[in-house]
């Protein structure tokens, strides 16, 4: 064979690779841009692959050893399906995906920030198949041609996936949870869409309903955030499909959504409602139910400015200190954001027929926040929670941008979009630097948010660890400093003064006079906080260890103080249990504490198991013991309690020597 011959075979058998025409054809067109998609979404946050772990990261990924997966075995894949994160279901596909990573590179944190990354950019190129699914069933100057059709949905998925509002879901870690059940929200709208094509077009319908229903149920494992997908879906419908198709199919359609749509509503009045306007349900918050449902006017309207102006310092990730509205007019502006919310209400309603996708950006925006920004008591504010809702506004903004520019020259509608491009690639890559270095985020946040507790924490925390106990560092100056300043703001976390005492005990230096009596304020007057428990934990823990020699008796008083005012607490029960039996020296207290925790959550093995550790080597108690044990053993399924079994084990074999 000569080389004329061989080179014309193979361009025979790749033509898409050699023939210019192939190359740059309308059905190619498609996947070079889902290809750019993908590839500019994975570069720009590259960046901060070294930006370690942050807040919600600590207690469910570096504190919890239960997803880690060393070795790919039935029982690990039960462990780290089992274990980890609350919620409904538990988000055992999250935890799956950690394990699998752990597997892969350990506890690496750039490691599972890069299958963050990753991820996102196939979510991108998701969002791009279904902005243009969306086109071909509406008529707008964006597409007056394939080529125009798919490069618009191309413009607009590359600006989601690049937007700086993005970042605090890519580069956090746990938020994961948040990327995998969007894949399954996107999935499912997909597969809706196509379904409603076959529908309309008299095909074979029911394996893509069946495909809608089971990515709901798939991204359930990653967050109850999938459980939006039906109303994602609905926003599809009433805004561009409009319930297009046979009438005998389209009276079905709606009479379902109808269906759906009472019952949704039924659910919530009847159920959800009632149970989160119980007393006691927002205990742990500095808001009552009313004051949660009147902040969130400000708070969307909030988002709102940040995804039409991203400049970094306006995107804070700490929202602790954020304005609780008491009233419309308290403060002023909680008036003016509801009033700007009503009005996009109305914008959608009015655009429904004449201009669909702005009445569906603003709808889709709005079904974006229905869980988090309702009944349930969540914090006031995460910018992760904007990772869907983000589509909604690019669109309609997008959609408005082409019809204003439709009559002018092509060159000034590049300039414009290149822009555009330019500037939102430029101000993420600013944020992802900054996210890529743990010490200059932690700075960053500190300074946007000088009012913020938890940043000032956050970054007194890094600066302490950078000092390593050297009190003649600056870095250990500027630590103490800043824990004194989120002490200051009188937040409601005791984090701040849990710092400040664990520092100068390690140290050795004196501890100012109003920490204690500050810290023990804040356990008497609030219900205990996930961060509150983890504070007098830490203390506790610390106070175990030879070289941490806190005052002891103000310990102990702090957990009266805590007890007091959280008396059917089982986990304060069990903390204090711990600490009396191994820091006080006192096993009939502890045993007595252990003992009313089990009784306060006899559903929960863990106290059963910690009640056993302490009557293991106790003769008067084997019969318990065993009956202890056999209880934790049962329980035992996936793996959750096979140390504290272990332990149990050795105590008692220990003892009979």
């Amino acid at each position: 064979m000569n080389r004329t011959t061989f080179l014309a075979l193979v361009v025979k058998e790749f033509p898409f690779v050699f023939r210019p025409a192939l190359i740059f054809s309308r059905q190619a067109l498609a996947a070079w841009l889902a290809a750019l998609i993908f590839s500019a979404s994975v570069l720009v946050f590259l960046p901060g692959l070294n930006g370690g772990f942050l807040f919600d990261d600590f207690p469910n990924l570096v504190s919890d050893a239960h997803w880690r997966m060393s070795t790919l075995t039935l029982d690990s894949l039960r462990a780290a399906l089992g274990n980890g994160f609350s919620g409904f279901g538990g988000r055992p596909l999250a935890l799956l995906s950690f394990a699998l990573d752990h597997l892969r590179s350990g506890p690496d944190p750039a490691a599972l920030k890069l299958t963050n990354i990753i991820w996102h950019g196939v979510n991108a190129v998701l969002v791009f198949l279904l902005v243009r699914a969306l086109l071909r069933f509406v008529s707008t100057p964006a597409h007056r041609s394939e080529i125009s059709l798919n490069v618009f949905a191309g413009c607009i998925a590359m600006i989601w996936a690049i937007h700086p509002l993005q970042v605090s879901t890519v580069l956090y870690i746990v938020q994961r949870m948040e990327i995998g059940a969007s894949t399954a929200v996107l999935l499912a709208c997909l597969t809706y869409l196509r379904a409603r094509h076959c529908q309309i077009h008299g095909a074979r319908v029911w394996p893509w309903w069946i495909a809608s229903a089971l990515t709901i149920l798939a991204g359930l494992g990653f967050k109850e955030t999938a459980l939006l997908a039906p109303a994602f879906i609905g926003v599809i419908e009433l805004c561009i499909l409009r319930f297009a198709g046979p009438p005998d199919t389209v009276r079905l359609l709606k009479r379902a959504f109808v269906g759906a749509t009472l019952f949704a509503c039924g659910a919530f009045l009847l159920v959800v409602l009632p149970h989160y306007a119980a007393p006691g349900r927002y205990d742990i918050r500095d808001f009552d139910l009313a004051q949660r449902i009147l902040t969130q006017g400000p708070v969307l309207v909030h988002y709102l400015s940040q995804i039409l102006l991203p400049i970094p310092d306006r995107l804070v990730f700490y929202y602790d200190n954020f304005p609780i509205s008491t009233s419309l007019i308290s403060p002023p502006w909680t008036l003016v954001a509801w009033a700007v919310l009503v009005g996009l209400a109305g914008i959608a309603v009015l655009c429904r027929h004449r201009f669909p996708l702005v009445s569906f950006g603003i709808t889709w925006f709005f079904a974006g926040h229905l869980l988090t920004s309702n009944v349930v008591p969540l914090e006031l504010a995460f910018e992760h929670r904007n990772y869907l809702a983000l589509l909604g506004p690019l669109l309609a903004l997008a959609d408005l941008a082409a019809r204003l520019l439709r009559r002018a020259h092509l060159d000034a509608r590049l300039t414009a979009v290149a822009a555009i491009m330019l500037t939102i690639t430029l101000l993420s890559s600013l944020q992802t630097r900054t996210w890529g270095e743990p010490l200059q985020l932690a700075t960053a946040l500190a300074s946007r948010n000088i009012e913020s507790a938890r940043a000032s924490y956050a970054l007194g925390r890094r600066l302490f660890e950078q000092s390593r106990d050297d009190t003649q560092s600056p870095s250990w100056s500027f630590a103490r400093e800043e824990f004194l300043h989120a002490s200051r703001l009188n937040a409601r976390s005791p984090l701040p003064e849990q710092a400040l005492i664990i520092m100068h005990a390690r140290d050795g230096t004196e501890l100012p006079a109003d920490i204690w009596p500050r810290l023990r304020k804040k356990y008497a007057g609030h219900a205990l906080t996930p961060e509150a428990e983890g504070a007098i934990w830490q203390l506790a823990n610390c106070r175990r260890r030879p070289d941490c020699p806190l005052d002891e008796q103000a310990l102990f008083e702090t957990f009266i103080v805590a007890l007091e005012r959280n008396p059917e607490s089982a986990r304060l029960r069990s903390m204090y249990a711990t600490f009396a039996y191994v820091v006080l020296r006192d096993p009939e207290l502890g045993v007595a504490m252990m003992r009313d925790a089990v009784a306060l959550a006899p559903a929960d093995p863990q106290f059963k198991a910690n009640l056993a550790r302490f009557l293991a080597c106790r003769d008067d108690a084997s019969a318990e013991v065993e009956s202890l044990v056999a209880a934790v053993h049962d329980a035992n399924h996936v793996g959750t309690y096979t140390e504290d079994l272990r332990v149990i084990q050795d105590r008692r074999d220990v003892c009979r020597l």
